[in-house]
């Protein structure tokens, strides 16, 4: 009757492991998918702040040339909210820069932490891979892709 009982209990233990043991598998590899993912992110968000920051710069050349019109016209008020509108758009870039500098890094911590493989997200506009030459040639079809 005692080996009946042990045998018993020893069934209860393994079932209320085997639950445990299956959920912590699944949790691995979930944790994997996981990581590629915020991986993933980070560098898509240090694109996203570059893209801002390169926006910002040219809204702010486009302002300095406004504003240096309006100092040759002698629009005082226009000249001065211009000007608040570039100090503006500076604060704008340089918060961009350090966003795009803090998930570029949180990107190559976590490829290093996690030894993870740097996915093929294009550092620069789509189309700017190839020379201007092979466009042209696949263009006009005399160069195959």
């Amino acid at each position: 009757m005692s080996h009946i009982l042990t045998l018993i209990s020893r069934l209860r233990r393994s079932c209320s492991i085997l639950p445990a043991v299956v959920v912590m598998a699944t949790g691995i590899a979930g944790c994997a998918s996981t990581t590629e993912s915020v991986d993933s992110y980070y560098r898509q968000m240090a694109y996203n702040w570059r893209e801002a920051g390169e926006k910002a710069k040219m809204d702010e050349m486009s302002l300095d040339g406004e504003q240096k019109v309006l100092a040759a016209t002698g629009d005082v008020r226009q000249h001065k909210r211009t000007t608040r509108e570039i100090k503006k758009v500076k604060a704008f870039e340089e918060k961009c820069d350090k966003q795009a500098a803090r998930f570029q890094k949180a990107a190559e911590w976590t490829e290093a932490h996690f030894r993870l493989t740097r996915p093929a997200i294009p550092d620069g506009p789509p189309g700017t891979g190839k020379s201007a030459d092979d466009a042209v040639l696949q263009a006009s079809g005399t160069k195959t892709p």
